[in-house]
């Protein structure tokens, strides 16, 4: 059976595990593999899904459900809330590992 990995060269997989909010809308990723990876949420805002995260109260409620670092949304007027999310492969790819 072939198993997805989004690490290079191995079959581990690597899974987001731990989120920290960080100032200036960065994020602070803790992976399985025990990386700690540092992502500028600032690169999504000019796409409307993640505009609402410039809300720093709503940014600072990241948690992880399903290896994403995901927030729950409600839109004003609405009854549904709408979760906004960063897929791990994202975060990983595109973080700096923490100790560079």
């Amino acid at each position: 059976m072939f198993e997805y990995s989004f690490y290079k060269n191995t079959n581990e997989e690597i899974r987001a595990v731990e989120v920290a909010p960080l100032e200036n809308y960065f994020l602070r990723v803790c992976f399985s593999n025990g990386e700690k990876r540092v992502f500028d949420v600032k690169t999504l805002f000019g796409m409307p899904v993640y505009s609402p995260l410039k809300n720093k109260a709503l940014f600072s409620a990241a948690k992880i459900e399903c290896d994403m670092v995901v927030w729950e949304y409600k839109r004003k007027n609405e009854y549904l809330v709408n979760d906004i999310d960063i897929h791990q492969e994202i975060l990983y790819w595109d973080g700096i590992p923490e100790n560079s």
